[in-house]
């Protein structure tokens, strides 16, 4: 039977929302059968693995979960630079396939249980979506003003505006990472690369590569933190994109723990009403970030 479509439309904050009640009792996937049942190459490390509970169906949208390795005891920060650029170049595959049949590519990861990870493999997802979300709708809104204001790309000017400052936590050849005064989370992360580009399509081989180092440059920091007291911190990480050419590619990474032993909720002000409360100096955790960064980079 054809599925109605899974986009439920709220009138008051006019965007969508996705209703998917079979995905309420998911259980933990079994992605090494691709490989044991002849479904992927025995010597493939990274592939896709189509949603076993998938929230959108076509034409609405497609979903899949993004092997991160073959080893299912390991996890992201456990991976080398090769490996992670093996994962940052099926990103581009993959956006590649779905933008041409959505307006909306959603790559992200969850990691950690309390935020909700199921599947313990090293993975990812991905939703192609026919509908953009609210955050790559306002964001896409604020690059539209801008642009026909005369002030060109919003996300350049806070690029340029951060470089250089207590600000940067981390950088290399082609990105850079701040840890931005409007940051949510004590420790939020966004990862800009240093040349316009819309989506993952523009990425050249050497970018892809600097950006799978600096996720684990980044990642490996937030193990760091409070001399490790905070490890492994669970984090949720999105890549926003999109095909128009005013848009800018960036990453941001949401780590959750604010403290050792506790954790940074979206509680009442920040679910309902949306407005965020950040219990820290975005400046001060920059700095304690960027000293955690370059310790993991010694215990590599």
């Amino acid at each position: 039977m054809e599925q109605a479509t899974p986009f439920i439309w709220n009138p008051i904050l006019r965007q969508y929302l996705i209703n998917a009640p079979h995905r309420m009792h998911r259980r933990e996937g079994t992605t090494t059968e691709d490989i044991t049942s002849g479904k992927v190459d025995p010597h493939t490390q990274v592939w896709l693995h189509p949603n076993d509970f998938p929230p959108v169906l076509p034409p609405t949208g497609e979903a899949y979960v993004v092997i991160y390795s073959q080893d299912h005891h390991r996890n992201f920060t456990q991976l080398n630079i090769d490996e992670v650029n093996a994962v940052t170049r099926l990103w581009r595959d993959l956006y590649c396939d779905l933008s041409k049949r959505y307006a909306c590519i959603m790559i992200f990861s969850n990691s950690g249980e309390m935020i909700g990870q199921t599947q313990h493999h090293p993975h990812g997802q991905a939703y192609g979506l026919a509908v953009l979300p609210p955050v790559l709708e306002r964001e896409l809104e604020t690059v539209i003003q801008e642009h026909e204001a005369g002030n060109g790309c919003p996300f350049c000017r806070v690029q340029e505006a951060l470089s250089e400052q207590p600000f940067e936590v981390a950088a290399n050849p082609t990105w850079q990472a701040f840890l931005p005064p409007y940051a949510r989370y004590p420790y939020e992360t966004h990862l800009y690369p240093r040349r316009h580009v819309a989506n993952l399509t523009e990425m050249q081989e050497e970018e892809l590569r600097d950006l799978a180092e600096l996720l684990l440059d980044v990642i490996r920091g937030y193990d760091e933190l409070s001399d490790g007291a905070m490890a492994p911190m669970p984090y949720m990480l999105g890549i926003h994109q999109l095909a128009g050419a005013r848009f800018h590619l960036h990453v941001e990474i949401q780590p959750v723990g604010r403290a050792p032993g506790k954790l940074k909720y979206a509680a009442a002000s920040e679910s309902i009403w949306g407005m965020w409360t950040n219990d820290s100096a975005p400046a001060e955790k920059a700095q304690e970030l960027c000293a955690a960064i370059e310790k993991g980079k010694g215990h590599v």
